[in-house]
């Protein structure tokens, strides 16, 4: 997948062009709607609301009359945010900040099932087997909103603490190796305390209420297991 990174923030930018490069997706990079207008066609496009020469929700409208491209908008807390609610999202979706890779490709994928499946003479829309909430047993994670519900009542994660059950529950029961934990979670050649992913699982298990739901293989890595 080639998709065009929308972002005039180049400390969000480039994170982000090396974390989608690990899922083997090239993200083309411009900084203002300017660049966006007259950049080729992409498979996607993911645009930031916050440019500095024209607003992105006004760009998402240019950008649509030009080509059916599939978007997905990152939006900062709060204003930004509350603004989507009044749009028609169609084959598109956005994420408010703060937001890891992984969750991102997640998003990424949905999209790109809801354009492929979706018929050629109605409009695209979200179909049930894109629903954001995935459920583990009594585990309910909801990918769009960012909450975590066991047995229907809300669980506080921290964001990396979310991103790392995201990830671990990509494939549950196959074990993640410790180092693509730390690259996708954290970043590439991570170099920050060496307890720092014990820590998080550890907190992650209290806040689950039982250590059964992460496994650790020693010397390898975690998984994640509904326990009995």
């Amino acid at each position: 997948m080639r998709v065009l990174l929308v972002e005039h923030d180049e400390s969000i930018a480039e994170p982000l062009i090396d974390g989608l490069a690990r899922y083997g997706i090239i993200a083309d990079h411009v900084a203002t709607g300017t660049a966006a207008l007259a950049a080729p066609p992409h498979d996607l496009v993911l645009l930031d609301l916050g440019l500095p020469d024209i607003d992105g929700i006004e760009l998402r409208r240019r950008l649509r009359r030009t080509a059916d491209v599939p978007m997905i908008m990152m939006t900062a807390p709060g204003d930004e945010a509350d603004r989507m609610l009044g749009l028609d999202l169609d084959a598109g979706d956005y994420l408010a900040e703060p937001f890891g890779v992984v969750e991102l490709v997640d998003r990424m994928r949905a999209v790109g099932r809801r354009v492929r499946t979706a018929p050629a003479d109605k409009p695209v829309r979200t179909a049930p087997a894109d629903n954001p909430v995935r459920t583990y047993g009594p585990l309910a994670i909801d990918t769009r909103s960012r909450q975590i519900r066991l047995h229907g009542v809300p669980i506080q994660l921290a964001p990396k603490e979310y991103d790392l059950l995201v990830l671990l529950a990509a494939d549950p029961g196959a074990v993640v190796d410790r180092q693509h934990i730390l690259e996708t979670v954290w970043e590439p050649d991570f170099l920050g305390p060496g307890k720092t992913l014990d820590f998080h699982v550890a907190s992650l298990r209290r806040k689950l209420g039982d250590a059964g739901w992460i496994q650790n293989r020693r010397g390898v890595g975690f998984r994640l297991v509904i326990p009995a």
